[in-house]
């Protein structure tokens, strides 16, 4: 409630040092056309009272009443009362401040000068109703931009907590093979899955993180995967220079390498192999994923296909708008990806 009388109180003065400075400012205009002063004052008054009341009734009452409602008519015929009534009350009471000096000026026909109290209330209602509008749309963007960055923040937040328990499930699969097969080295993985997750809960919170740490986090993953497969896989890593001192969205590579490592072929006595390679050019990051699969295999559905991999997309769109390309190679005996991200340097 107290909220409530502030903001109603706050916007009250806001109107109010509008008047004020309103009424100053046809004052200055005004000042050559009067040789008293206080009837300068006085009749500045009367049009700064008749202008607030045309705009209030016309904004406040008329335009809610009937010209949102398409009540047209209605609306054209309750303002050209209000105008009439604006009108007589400025001729009347500067007739009253004047006196023999506006019969001397005007004469004692009326109807010139209520025609141009009318013209100048007209005028200035249209101008005042057009700042109003202007500031409510204006008010209206910041709003709604500010819902769209709420909501976007939301998406990302959701986006980015799908990535980790997709990670953490492929991850599990692995250890879970590995106790079978190799204890031992079920433990090492097992340590590594431990600082990739730690990695995720206390570095990975920010909307943006250094390229050193992602590229720390892959090759972690790499290692991970490759106690896994052992000598089955054929892996290269390639990092051109300059890959320091910028940032990316965390865990945007990932679904990426997962992609690799799930789907690369299991073929015996034959080359089975993932190629990544990291470089980048100015102010363009590129990273080429590559792996062969086996001919017979289902098609490797990135766009739309997994759960990570979906994602991976829409973080696009939304980290990076008009700031990246991807594009995707699938051919019968291999699956490449090529990713392009605009960057900025810190």
């Amino acid at each position: 409630m107290v909220k409530k009388f502030n903001r109603f109180l706050q916007l009250k003065l806001h109107h109010l040092l509008f008047w004020i400075v309103y009424y100053i400012v046809w004052v200055q205009v005004y000042r050559g056309f009067y040789k008293n002063f206080n009837d300068l004052l006085l009749v500045t008054l009367v049009y700064a009272i008749a202008h607030a009341g045309m705009y209030y009734c016309t904004q406040y009452l008329l335009i809610p009443h009937f010209f949102r409602k398409k009540k047209i008519a209605a609306f054209i015929l309750s303002f050209a009362i209000l105008l009439m009534v604006s009108v007589v009350f400025m001729y009347f009471s500067i007739r009253l401040i004047l006196g023999k000096e506006m019969l001397a000026n005007f004469g004692e026909n009326p109807y010139p000068i209520m025609a141009m109290f009318g013209v100048s209330n007209i005028f200035m209602t249209a101008v005042l109703l057009s700042i109003k509008a202007m500031i409510d749309n204006y008010r209206n963007q910041r709003v709604e931009e500010k819902k769209e960055k709420e909501r976007l923040e939301t998406e990302l937040q959701y986006l980015r907590a799908q990535v980790n328990p997709h990670f953490l499930f492929n991850t599990i699969n692995s250890v879970y093979v590995l106790i079978k097969q190799d204890p031992d080295k079920a433990s090492d993985t097992l340590i590594k899955l431990s600082d990739l997750l730690r990695s995720q809960l206390y570095e990975f919170g920010e909307e943006k993180i250094s390229i050193e740490q992602e590229l720390s986090y892959l090759e972690n993953y790499i290692e991970l995967e490759r106690m896994r497969k052992g000598n089955k896989l054929a892996f290269e890593l390639v990092k051109g220079p300059g890959l320091q001192g910028f940032k990316i969205a965390p865990l945007m590579l990932m679904p990426f390498l997962e992609n690799c490592f799930k789907h690369v072929s299991a073929y015996s006595g034959q080359n089975n192999a993932i190629r990544v390679k990291l470089t980048r050019e100015k102010d363009h990051f590129r990273a080429q994923f590559y792996n062969t699969k086996e001919e017979m295999a289902e098609k490797q559905n990135l766009l739309p296909g997994g759960i990570g991999l979906r994602n991976v997309r829409r973080r696009l769109e939304l980290l990076y708008p008009n700031a990246y390309s991807l594009h995707i190679k699938d051919l019968p005996d291999s699956f490449e990806v090529t990713l392009t991200l605009t960057i900025d340097a810190h």
